[in-house]
């Protein structure tokens, strides 16, 4: 995930329902382009609405491998320029990074389906210098969870978590050096790790969480513990992580949001996916060794996992569908935080009927303005449409919604994904059907707020 800077202190103001009709035209959004089709892909948002994307190269799963290419300013797509990992081909868990300078640093698992571990390879690079080769990390067993972060100074973070037997590994990479790589074991052989999470605090320096519950026979039994170590900035030590009980209940997802002074705060849902979640938020303080009393912020019946987003400066903003989902629809509601650590309450968002939602986005820049996005039908159908709304100011909710455009001949557009810059800019990517095709992909930059 990519950590938000330094930022203005936000106050929370309160607010009620977004309005309920659209406005023509939506604020920052470009009409979308036509993106090439890829088996897999991930974008991330750099300075200035440019970014890049990590992908795999068409053909067989086991002979696929990865390429980057950069998105230029106006959503455009660059060359596609291969990255080698030591020849070890396949392309399956994903994940890229980029600052606001520009840097960046990207992972993925060698997933070509063969028998033995799955790799993991990694690099360094920038928007305007992709990477042609990567490391090839150690790894032991299957791969199960990754997540990455890059520092101010270009040091990468990359984290991810095996099983048989359950670790976490934590690998530092810098330019002209090879890679240095620490190793926790889960305190059980059979603790099922997941929810990796790599943020950057004020100090550059690298927080990695993760979650681990005990299991027996494959089935969660005991407490849920966020485990969670503080990196010194760029040097590749971790010390032992902290283990904090976070819920006895069976942890669906957790998002931990990384604040400058190394704190953070914790949103997981309580339950089994897809069916209902209820979702509480704690923090906890750097160094510290205890939640403070958890909040709960809402439940759910219709199984979506919230979508959750901060920036250093303790905004957050979580994104989720009440209502039973399915054909009977729900209303996306919004529950923001400001940087004092006040919770507002919740806001219902978009048309006051129910609506059929297959995904919901958040995003927080680095100042705290909200970017939200998603998609949208009536209920009883399919989704059919991308709507968005966001802050006007560092202070503000999100303000009225707007559709998104649609290219000419595109007949319905679901399955949003936003990817947002500190700074505001970002892009967002989604499916389209046509008249002679469906999954068609589509990309459209997002300008920050003036």
């Amino acid at each position: 995930m990519q950590p938000l800077r330094v930022g203005l202190v936000v106050l929370l103001v309160a607010g009620g329902a977004l309005p309920a009709a659209a406005h023509a035209g939506a604020p920052g959004w470009s009409t979308p382009h036509t993106a090439s089709v890829v088996p897999v892909g991930l974008y991330a948002a750099g300075p200035n609405g440019q970014g890049v994307q990590l992908f795999a190269g068409s053909g067989a799963t086991q002979a696929r491998v990865a390429q980057m290419r950069a998105i230029k300013s106006d959503a455009t797509q660059g060359s596609a320029v291969t990255v080698d990992a030591g020849g070890q081909p396949g392309v399956g868990l994903t994940a890229v990074d980029v600052n606001p300078s520009g840097h960046l640093v990207t992972a993925w698992s060698l997933d070509a389906q063969q028998q033995g571990p799955i790799g993991l390879a990694a690099a360094l690079g920038a928007r305007t210098a992709l990477p042609r080769t990567a490391a090839v990390l150690p790894s032991s067993g299957g791969v199960t969870a990754l997540a990455d972060a890059v520092a101010p100074d270009g040091t990468g973070t990359v984290a991810w978590a095996e099983f048989s037997p359950a670790v976490v590994k934590i690998a530092t990479l810098r330019n002209g050096a090879a890679p240095q790589v620490v190793t926790f074991a889960a305190a059980t052989t059979d603790a099922a790790i997941a929810n990796v999470s790599v943020g950057i605090d004020g100090s550059a320096r690298p927080v990695v969480t993760w979650t681990a519950t005990p299991t027996v026979l494959g089935s969660p039994t005991g407490t849920t513990t966020l485990e969670v170590t503080r990196g010194d900035a760029g040097d590749g030590t971790f010390p032992a992580p902290t283990a904090v009980p976070l819920s006895t209940a069976n942890v669906a997802r957790a998002d931990a949001v990384v604040q400058a002074g190394g704190g953070l705060t914790v949103v997981w849902s309580e339950g089994v996916l897809p069916g209902a979640l209820t979702v509480r938020a704690a923090d906890l303080a750097a160094g510290g060794t205890a939640l403070t009393t958890p909040r709960l912020l809402t439940t759910l019946p219709s199984g979506i996992a919230p979508s959750v987003a901060g920036s250093l400066n303790g905004r957050l903003a979580v994104f989720f569908l009440q209502g039973t989902g399915g054909k009977a629809g729900g209303t996306p509601g919004l529950i923001l935080r400001s940087s004092a650590g006040t919770w507002g309450r919740q806001r219902d968002i978009g048309p006051a009927s129910r609506r059929a939602v297959r995904a919901l986005n958040a995003g927080v820049d680095a100042s705290g303005r909200v970017v939200i996005l998603w998609d949208d039908g009536t209920a009883g159908g399919s989704p059919t449409r991308i709507l968005a709304a966001r802050s006007s100011s560092s202070s503000d909710p999100p303000g009225t919604y707007h559709q998104l455009p649609q290219r000419s001949g595109d007949r319905s557009c679901a399955a949003p994904v936003l990817t947002l810059s500190t700074s505001g800019d970002g892009l967002g990517s989604w499916q389209c059907r046509t008249a002679t095709a469906s999954n068609q992909p589509r990309l459209a930059r997002l300008t920050a707020a003036s």
